[in-house]
């Protein structure tokens, strides 16, 4: 696995919660007073669509961290 797939997936992913964060910002923004505001399938969607994307953030960060360290450890045994 290499970083820039990493990398790629991570952007990939923030792209796809910004989107699904402008489509809640959207639905709230739709009434002005939040007793009248609906909960829709957009806004259920948009927030449920992004606990995946979060997650696959978090572990495409955690394997670059995994790949320094690997680097690291391997630059050290070299010297």
């Amino acid at each position: 696995m290499r970083i820039d797939n990493n990398l790629n997936s991570m952007v990939a992913s923030e792209l796809q919660i910004n989107e699904m964060a402008t489509n809640i910002a959207r639905v709230a923004n739709t009434v002005a007073d939040p007793q009248f505001q609906e909960v829709s399938a957009d806004l259920i969607d948009s927030i449920v669509n992004q606990i995946p994307e979060v997650i696959s953030y978090s572990a495409n960060a955690k394997s670059i961290e995994t790949q320094n360290a690997t680097s690291d450890m391997l630059l050290n045994i070299k010297a």
